[in-house]
Protein backbone atom coordinates (compact mmCIF):
# COMPACT_ATOMS: atom_id res chain seq x y z
CA UNK A 1 0.00 0.00 0.00
CA UNK A 2 0.92 3.34 -0.81
CA UNK A 3 0.34 6.27 1.85
CA UNK A 4 0.57 9.66 1.29
CA UNK A 5 0.14 12.53 3.50
CA UNK A 6 -0.46 16.38 2.17
CA UNK A 7 -0.27 19.38 4.18
CA UNK A 8 -1.96 22.59 2.15
CA UNK A 9 -2.55 26.18 3.13
CA UNK A 10 -4.47 28.66 1.60
CA UNK A 11 -4.90 32.49 1.57
CA UNK A 12 -7.39 33.59 4.43
CA UNK A 13 -9.60 35.76 2.46
CA UNK A 14 -9.91 32.67 -0.13
CA UNK A 15 -10.65 29.75 2.30
CA UNK A 16 -14.33 29.43 0.65
CA UNK A 17 -12.94 28.76 -2.93
CA UNK A 18 -9.99 26.51 -1.16
CA UNK A 19 -12.56 24.26 0.41
CA UNK A 20 -14.90 24.45 -2.75
CA UNK A 21 -11.95 22.94 -4.56
CA UNK A 22 -10.53 20.65 -2.14
CA UNK A 23 -13.94 19.06 -2.66
CA UNK A 24 -14.20 18.36 -5.89
CA UNK A 25 -10.82 17.37 -6.29
CA UNK A 26 -11.95 14.49 -3.54
CA UNK A 27 -14.75 13.89 -5.66
CA UNK A 28 -13.33 13.46 -9.17
CA UNK A 29 -10.79 11.57 -7.49
CA UNK A 30 -12.66 8.88 -5.33
CA UNK A 31 -15.33 8.68 -8.50
CA UNK A 32 -12.67 8.27 -11.50
CA UNK A 33 -9.43 6.72 -9.52
CA UNK A 34 -9.06 2.45 -9.80
CA UNK A 35 -6.70 1.61 -6.54
CA UNK A 36 -7.86 4.51 -4.44
CA UNK A 37 -8.67 3.27 -0.97
CA UNK A 38 -8.92 6.38 0.86
CA UNK A 39 -9.04 10.25 -0.20
CA UNK A 40 -10.08 12.52 2.29
CA UNK A 41 -9.35 16.43 3.15
CA UNK A 42 -9.46 17.63 6.83
CA UNK A 43 -9.36 21.05 8.41
CA UNK A 44 -6.71 21.96 11.09
CA UNK A 45 -8.05 22.14 14.20
CA UNK A 46 -5.74 25.27 15.45
CA UNK A 47 -5.47 27.01 12.05
CA UNK A 48 -8.76 27.59 10.16
CA UNK A 49 -6.19 28.20 6.45
CA UNK A 50 -4.06 24.69 7.18
CA UNK A 51 -5.73 21.27 5.99
CA UNK A 52 -4.33 17.97 5.46
CA UNK A 53 -5.00 15.29 2.93
CA UNK A 54 -4.77 11.18 3.62
CA UNK A 55 -4.48 9.30 0.87
CA UNK A 56 -4.42 5.31 0.55
CA UNK A 57 -3.51 3.37 -2.95
CA UNK A 58 -3.43 0.07 -3.65
CA UNK A 59 0.01 0.33 -5.60
CA UNK A 60 2.15 2.80 -6.75
CA UNK A 61 1.10 2.43 -10.26
CA UNK A 62 -2.44 3.82 -9.05
CA UNK A 63 -1.23 6.55 -7.39
CA UNK A 64 0.75 7.68 -11.20
CA UNK A 65 -1.49 7.45 -12.77
CA UNK A 66 -3.47 9.86 -10.69
CA UNK A 67 -0.94 12.46 -10.49
CA UNK A 68 -1.12 11.99 -14.41
CA UNK A 69 -4.94 12.47 -14.51
CA UNK A 70 -6.67 15.04 -15.79
CA UNK A 71 -8.85 15.60 -13.48
CA UNK A 72 -5.96 16.05 -11.20
CA UNK A 73 -4.16 18.33 -13.06
CA UNK A 74 -7.42 20.43 -13.71
CA UNK A 75 -8.49 20.28 -10.03
CA UNK A 76 -4.80 21.12 -8.79
CA UNK A 77 -4.99 24.12 -10.82
CA UNK A 78 -8.07 25.13 -8.85
CA UNK A 79 -6.43 24.93 -5.71
CA UNK A 80 -3.08 26.70 -6.81
CA UNK A 81 -5.50 29.76 -7.43
CA UNK A 82 -5.66 30.11 -3.36
CA UNK A 83 -2.65 28.67 -2.36
CA UNK A 84 -0.82 30.69 0.04
CA UNK A 85 2.31 28.77 0.18
CA UNK A 86 3.75 25.68 -1.72
CA UNK A 87 2.00 22.16 -0.56
CA UNK A 88 4.00 19.51 0.97
CA UNK A 89 3.70 16.30 0.43
CA UNK A 90 4.68 13.11 2.17
CA UNK A 91 4.52 9.58 0.19
CA UNK A 92 5.15 6.10 2.07
CA UNK A 93 5.06 2.47 1.43
CA UNK A 94 3.08 1.03 4.22
CA UNK A 95 1.90 -2.09 5.24
CA UNK A 96 -0.92 -2.64 8.03
CA UNK A 97 -0.37 -3.73 11.59
CA UNK A 98 -2.93 -4.80 14.47
CA UNK A 99 -2.36 -2.75 17.54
Amino acid sequence: MIAVHVFLQCRPEARTEFIAALRALQASTLESDTGCVHYRFYADLDDPTRFGCLEEWTDKASLDAHLAAAHHETGSAEIDRYRARETEIRVFEAQPIDL
